[in-house]
């Protein structure tokens, strides 16, 4: 269950960035917050203990040779992998005695400051990456890169959809935010392609892998999340002078299907990446859920083809059709909860759309 810890930290860093980015600007461009400061340390506290997942997989996994106890220790004193994880421990130490021995809230100078010590947090976690272990540089920035662009998206809407209730300043919130979240998706696929070239070199050969399902999953999710990053751009900007519209919560939704996302990313850590598709199937067995699909046999030659088919095409409509029907479930506000099981039904057909056009 190493992968639950590996999701909990993306969530808990992404209230983190969310937070101090929010408290690092002026109180009339955004609306009040309300993030206990027993909270916000748990999160702080959370960070090191999470992040110390990866050192421990590598540990149970070589560990089976060597013992644990003595793997561990090499790990932590001799491997770049453990000498990241001491550094992001002294940096989170440093940030919660900051929080723990200030106001934070009312002082934006603190808030920028954490807010940069998070910025070196991020850096040190991507030396810890596995794309840093194959490109020690390249894949450290494309982590950071990825890795930044997707907490501070993410943790800025959780923050303020889950954690304000004034409406007042909405209106000043989305102006500057609509921009940057544009700026931060850019990011988040200019850095995601940028990893997959040392993770993923062959995506679509990687479909015959778990990763490679998860993966493609994940990109499918992100789909959905531009159709709400779309309505709450455009939507609900629109209806703020309308009391009688809620508009937390069609943000909350956005914010679901990241969460999502995280609990996909945190599955895909536990999984084999394949560097080499061919090598990697020449120990490891297919996914279950390509097989299901694909009725050839999955061998260490077998490439995967896209091609348009009747299935596919029909699948595809059905996708759109149910995102069409949840837009106009948002737009007479009706239940969140069928919004959510409708784009949630759209991401399915979307997968099976692809998987319906798969040959190998």
């Amino acid at each position: 269950m190493l992968f639950v810890a590996k999701a909990v930290l993306y969530l808990v860093f992404s209230l983190f960035i969310g937070t101090f980015i929010l408290y690092s600007i002026s109180d009339k461009r955004r609306p009040p917050i309300h993030v206990s400061k027993k909270g916000l340390l748990l999160w702080i506290a959370l960070i090191p203990v999470t992040a110390f997942s990866q050192v421990l997989e590598l540990a149970l996994s070589l560990g089976k040779d060597f013992g644990f106890w003595p793997t561990l220790n090499d790990i932590l004193f001799s491997f770049d992998i453990g000498k990241g994880w001491f550094f992001i421990l002294a940096l989170s130490l440093l940030i919660f005695v900051m929080v723990y021995f200030n106001e934070v809230s009312k002082d934006r100078f603190l808030s920028r400051l954490s807010l940069g010590i998070g910025v070196v947090l991020i850096i040190a976690i991507g030396y810890t990456s596995h794309a840093a272990s194959l490109n020690q540089w390249g894949g450290l920035f494309a982590h950071a890169l990825h890795f930044l662009a997707v907490t501070g998206w993410t943790g800025t809407l959780l923050i303020v959809s889950w954690f304000s209730k004034d409406r007042e300043k909405l209106s000043a919130f989305f102006k500057w935010f609509t921009p940057y979240a544009l700026i931060c998706l850019l990011a988040t696929i200019g850095g995601g392609i940028w990893l997959m070239n040392y993770i993923v070199p062959e995506y679509f050969n990687s479909w015959m892998i778990d990763y490679g399902q998860a993966l493609l999953i994940k990109h499918i999710l992100l789909i959905v999340v531009i159709f709400y990053a779309g309505i709450n751009t455009i939507w609900v900007r629109k209806n703020l002078a309308d009391t009688s519209f809620a508009p937390y919560r069609w943000m909350r939704l956005e914010g679901i299907i990241l969460l999502i996302i995280f609990a996909v990313t945190g599955f895909m850590t536990q999984q084999e990446p394949p560097h080499d598709v061919s090598q990697t199937l020449a120990f490891q067995k297919p996914s279950k859920l390509f097989t299901a699909f694909v009725e050839d046999k999955v061998n260490i030659n077998s490439m995967v083809e896209i091609v348009p088919t009747m299935a596919g095409a029909g699948l595809l409509a059905v996708a759109l059709l149910l995102l069409a029907v949840s837009y106009f479930t948002i737009r007479r506000n009706v239940s969140v909860t069928v919004a959510l099981l409708l784009t949630l039904g759209a991401a399915v057909s979307f997968y099976l759309a692809v998987m319906f056009s798969v040959f190998i």
